[in-house]
């Protein structure tokens, strides 16, 4: 059996982008309306886990940005190698939250009480590494702080949800094993005690000489970037996890075809064995128009009518 679900920031619709340049005085009721067609969106193609589609996020990290004590708001800064900015959070002190900061940026009144509901956070080192640290003496301390803020503001919120989506674009480009085991620690003290199935997804780079260092994180779900991690060059080595694929192109408008996901997604599966496969994008979808997103995730629910028959 196939899974599949969304990550991270969907795209605004034009309408929505103009909505916001002009401040429009209903603003906010234009966003919820545009979150609860995504949100319907993703049930009637069978998303197993649904998610807010955070449109109103200006970036990953804005909430936290606008509501960490010990931060101030930097320059805008581009997002990666990417075409979209974000609004660089200054350390200028111990960081601490009120533990709200989820609760009150994600809509969790407009998921149906059938849904399996899914929240998208960077993991502790993205949001470390994406920061200017004037304070603390090491972006792994940095790290530290922003993974106790990220378990208080999870407790506070882990009945509402079934799967935390931890994204971890700057994770997935460190080499050394010393610097991932250190970050592992970090991870191990912000999960533990949850009771809610985690996802580590390592999206945007390449980690086939890599991928040993990260399969033992105490996460349910691993997810890789097959977009940019080449499965026909990987070597096996089994996953006793369910394994994300992000096999579909975040970042590019073509249309993948389901047949040639399907062989890729056996040969995954012969690789790795893992205890189950997902599809899911390898970034999030907020690099493409929204009709193009719509596409995606279209094509995501043929995948998985097709993929029944593979046996996991």
């Amino acid at each position: 059996m196939i899974s599949s679900w969304v990550s991270g920031i969907y795209p605004r619709s034009e309408s929505l982008i103009e909505a916001t340049r002009t401040y429009d005085k209903d603003l906010k009721q234009l966003f919820k309306k545009e979150k609860i067609r995504s949100i319907k969106h993703q049930i009637n193609n069978k998303c197993d886990y649904i998610s807010d589609p955070l449109i109103d996020w200006d970036d990953n990290l804005r909430p936290f940005t606008d509501n960490i004590k010990g931060i101030e708001r930097g320059a805008l800064s581009r997002y990666y190698e990417n075409n979209t900015f974000y609004r660089q959070p200054v350390i200028i002190g111990n960081i601490s939250s009120s533990g709200k900061i989820l609760k009150n940026n994600i809509n969790f009144e407009l998921f149906s009480k059938k849904s399996k509901v899914k929240i998208d956070v960077l993991d502790p080192f993205t949001l470390a590494d994406l920061s200017k640290n004037n304070h603390y003496k090491s972006k792994i301390d940095l790290a530290n702080g922003f993974g106790k803020i990220l378990r208080k503001e999870l407790t506070n919120i882990k009945n509402k949800v079934d799967l935390i989506q931890f994204n971890a674009p700057s994770l997935a480009k460190i080499k050394q094993k010393e610097q991932i085991q250190s970050i592992k620690q970090i991870m191990d003290k912000t999960t533990k005690g949850l009771n809610v199935k985690t996802c580590l997804n390592l999206c945007g780079s390449d980690i086939s000489n890599n991928i040993k260092n990260f399969i033992d994180f105490n996460v349910d779900i691993i997810g890789i970037d097959f977009i940019n991690t080449k499965s026909n060059k990987l070597q096996a080595i089994e996953i006793d996890k369910t394994l994300a694929c992000g096999i579909i192109d975040a970042k590019n408008t073509k249309m993948e075809n389901p047949t040639k996901v399907i062989n890729e997604i056996k040969l995954i599966n012969k690789l790795f064995k893992p205890k189950s496969i997902a599809i899911i994008p390898n970034w999030d979808f907020e690099f493409i128009p929204l009709e193009f997103t719509y596409k995606k995730i279209r094509i995501m629910n043929q995948i998985k009518m097709k993929g029944k028959g593979i046996n996991l």
